[in-house]
């Protein structure tokens, strides 16, 4: 019997698009033989089904041409007129959401409260992934090797613009690169060779995030990415890239527009960093394990050649694509890669669900009326 599977992309999020195109992609690779699928599209804070499987209609999306839906108990039912009508149950929900609340925990939390399986790890880790604050914390306190970063909140930058960049500048030395903490694809980033241009790179910055990491710029690295999925217990670990650019780091348009990576080009397989490449690997295997991570997640990492030395940069939790192209020299076809997503979906889900309650006798015994409970 098939596995009735929800593949959800959207939300509200600025890389909403990017995620149109993944999602297409593993609807035009899935196992139809396997599995039954409904596309779901995330849409202004709501579910729309129907009609969501071509690409045209993302274009200029119309609402009005596509049927509303809820989720309540584990089932989607669609909405006309009024009325609620059963529309799907799914047995696991594909994620292809890229940024906002399909990625930050959000969308993963409402899956479980429903009990439903997801591609994605749990909600702990897809928030402290999506937050590239956060991850540096962890990442050092794992004793990885990260760049001299700082924070900054909005708030701080607005009520006093001049005594932050001077904060960061006694912490840090130029060149410096910018970057809204919780947005991705290289949105709202750029690089600053003084307090001019740090200045400006904030107000650019805080546009997108109210956390804005800032961050020492090497000058002389390679951008290396590579990732990882469960397969039972054992942890794939994919080959490494490294994306090629003509800009200080790789731009939205490196990504996705022309012969970006996501069409399968602008890249090096296996990236060109000699030994270090088994450096970057062990890494990879030891945050996917040590974070209990789950699906497919991309570690991205800065290669300092030079020094021999590699520093993790951050970890995304839904990628492009979900990384297909990486795994397919060890013969990993990106249908078999989907199939093996959702098979651990489903068994990752249901080795951490846990008893529904814990009966005991406090109620009963309860004695302190308004006073409320002694601990």
């Amino acid at each position: 019997m098939r596995k009735k599977i929800a593949v959800i992309f959207g939300g509200r999020s600025l890389e909403s698009d990017i995620s149109v195109i993944t999602a297409m992609q593993v609807l035009a690779n899935i196992d139809k033989s396997l599995y039954k699928v409904e596309p779901v599209f995330m849409y202004e804070g709501d579910f729309y089904v129907k009609n969501v499987d071509n690409l045209d209609a993302f274009v200029a999306f119309n609402p009005l041409n596509h049927v509303k839906a809820v989720l309540y108990k584990g089932e989607f039912y669609s909405l006309k007129r009024n009325a609620f009508s059963k529309y799907f149950k799914p047995d696991a929900a594909f994620i292809c959401c890229h940024g906002g609340e399909g990625e930050n925990g959000v969308l993963q939390a409402l899956l479980e409260y429903n009990g439903i399986a997801h591609t994605s790890p749990s909600v702990l880790a897809s928030a402290c992934g999506m937050d590239k604050a956060l991850s540096k914390q962890l990442f050092d306190g794992m004793l990885l090797n990260t760049l001299p970063h700082e924070v900054v909140s909005r708030d701080e930058f607005a009520s006093d613009g001049e005594r932050t960049v001077q904060r960061l500048e006694s912490f840090l030395t130029y060149p410096l690169i910018v970057k809204p903490s919780c947005q991705g694809s290289s949105i709202g980033i750029t690089v600053a060779e003084n307090r001019e241009q740090l200045d400006f790179a904030l107000q650019v910055a805080c546009k997108f995030d109210g956390k804005i990491i800032v961050e020492h710029k090497l000058t002389d690295f390679v951008e290396v990415n590579c990732a990882a999925f469960r397969d039972g217990e054992r942890v794939v670990i994919s080959d490494t890239e490294q994306p090629l650019t003509l800009n200080d780091f790789l731009t939205f348009d490196d990504k996705y527009m022309d012969n970006g990576k996501m069409g399968g080009g602008g890249h090096i397989i296996p990236a060109d960093i000699g030994t270090l490449d088994l450096i970057v690997k062990a890494n990879t295997e030891r945050i996917y394990r040590e974070l209990d991570l789950n699906g497919v997640v991309r570690m991205d990492y800065l290669v300092d050649k030079v020094r021999n030395k590699v520093y993790i940069n951050e970890i995304n939790t839904v990628p492009g694509s979900m990384a297909f192209y990486l795994f397919e020299r060890q013969g990993i076809s990106f249908k078999e890669l989907i199939g093996k997503l959702i098979e651990n979906a489903v068994e990752y889900q249901s080795s951490r669900r846990v008893p529904t309650a814990y009966k005991t006798e406090v109620l009963a015994k309860f004695k302190g009326g308004s006073k409320g409970v002694k601990n």
